[in-house]
């Protein structure tokens, strides 16, 4: 029986066909030569060798550590197709699939696991995560706490549970979790935290801020206006044959970090005389849902505006005690003013009620302690935009409640309407109108208005 050639042996046969010089080649060399051949194509028939689990896994592991979150994932999936009980990678599975943002499944491998191991504190833990993570909030609350009555020490549980609770605004729960992980484990993560809830738990509400020149910069002019410059005129007519009062105004204001510092000059020309008093507040936060500002004001020479004059005011929203009080704003201000050999305190108190749409009503009394002057005054102000406001006031008493000369808290029946509105003009210039009626009985009525320019930067 012929036995069939093999292709080695095949390819040594038709070569010394071809070429008749070799058939002359001795059989020792031609033997070597048909093994090298077959080594050769044993080698390139031979199949790679599987990666083991092992290397898989380190695969897995080094796609990881490099932020390669897909691949690592593709390379667990791969092993979990072999090894489908190795909960351990389907744990690493769902980790970086939830740094991917792919929450359900990574969720729906976190539960399988407890399924099999449902005391897992780890994998309790990661699961509560994901949840927040999802804004899933009171379950995450919930998983972080189930852990914590089992193990209170757990740092990643009381760590998660604080971020839980400061996602959902209870700032002052999550301050308490937050100091007790700093005295415990400190780090620039905490202490930033920490400074950002003191900073949240003090800052003024969304309704305080429409009044408040104070807080953060804005990127672009809003009211309260902060960094300005304003250029303005204000004409008064008088009754019983007073003099006509003019007023001229420029006004700078800048804020410098979280405050607001304001300044003017006021050429006045009242009852016939002439006075240039200079003034200016500052604003400032004060403690929590608190803000306020102090001012003071001198004139050189006066005829009829005060020597001296300093005051300041505080406003504290109810927010403090409980969110449900938010909306109430009370208020406590003075001012010592000196007019010449007089002087006079003036108690300020107020509230202020904040409503929808960026409504407010503000009431306020004004009195005069030595005299026993009193006012009332009540002011109704509505902002529909940014740089759009309307306000309309009035107020009736025994004195003005914008006292600037001896003859405004002299005890006499008066009362006082006013409206005015501030509007854009285009991106860096606003427009600010007022009208005003005063009533002062016998002595005088006084009416007029204000036109100013505002200049933001």
């Amino acid at each position: 029986m012929r036995i069939p050639e093999n292709r080695t042996s095949l390819l040594l046969r038709q070569d010394n066909e071809q070429n008749p010089r070799r058939t002359n080649l001795s059989p020792v060399r031609t033997g070597f030569a048909g093994l090298l051949l077959c080594l050769l194509g044993c080698l390139a028939s031979t199949p790679v060798a599987a990666q083991s689990p092992s290397d898989t896994l380190f695969e897995g592991h080094h796609h990881e550590s490099e932020k390669e979150y897909v691949r690592a994932a593709d390379v667990y999936r791969e092993y979990l197709i072999g090894n489908p009980e190795n909960d351990e990678v389907r744990a690493a599975l769902a980790r970086v699939l939830s740094w991917q943002k792919q929450y359900e499944e990574a969720v729906a491998l976190y539960e399988d696991i407890l399924s099999r191991h449902p005391v897992d504190h780890d994998v309790r833990i990661a699961l509560a995560r994901v949840k927040a993570w999802q804004g899933r909030l009171d379950e995450a609350q919930a998983g972080y706490q189930s852990v914590l009555q089992e193990i209170p020490d757990s740092l990643d549980a009381r760590k998660g549970l604080a971020d839980t609770l400061y996602w959902k605004r209870d700032y002052a729960e999550a301050l308490r979790l937050y100091e007790d992980l700093f005295s415990a484990a400190d780090g620039p993560e905490l202490s930033q935290r920490i400074e950002t809830i003191k900073a949240e738990l003090a800052a003024l509400t969304p309704a305080q801020a429409l009044r408040a020149p104070v807080g953060a910069d804005r990127m672009r002019p809003a009211l309260p206006f902060r960094d300005y410059l304003k250029i303005g005129y204000s004409h008064y007519g008088y009754t019983h044959s007073i003099p006509n009062e003019h007023i001229g105004l420029i006004e700078g204001a800048t804020s410098i970090g979280t405050r607001t510092l304001v300044g003017r000059i006021e050429p006045i020309s009242r009852f016939g005389s002439q006075d240039i008093p200079v003034s200016g507040e500052l604003y400032s936060q004060l403690w929590e849902k608190a803000w306020g500002y102090i001012g003071a004001l001198a004139t050189a020479n006066p005829s009829f505006s005060p020597n001296v004059s300093f005051g300041g005011e505080a406003f504290q929203g109810l927010g403090a005690a409980h969110p449900t009080l938010s909306f109430l704003e009370p208020s406590m201000g003075y001012r010592h003013m000196v007019f010449g050999a007089t002087s006079i305190d003036v108690v300020i108190p107020g509230i202020t009620i904040y409503f929808p749409y960026n409504v407010w009503l503000t009431e306020k009394i004004y009195y005069v302690p030595p005299s026993g002057a009193i006012t009332f005054s009540t002011q109704l102000t509505w902002r529909p935009t940014d740089r759009l406001q309307f306000f309309a006031s009035g107020s009736f008493g025994t004195s003005s409640n914008n006292i600037r000369a001896a003859q405004d808290f002299t005890r006499i029946s008066s009362f006082i309407i006013q409206g005015g509105a501030t509007m854009p003009l285009s991106e860096r210039l606003s427009l600010e109108t007022t009208a005003y009626y005063e009533d002062r009985e016998a002595s005088y009525a006084r009416r007029g208005g204000a036109v100013n320019l505002i200049i933001h930067w």
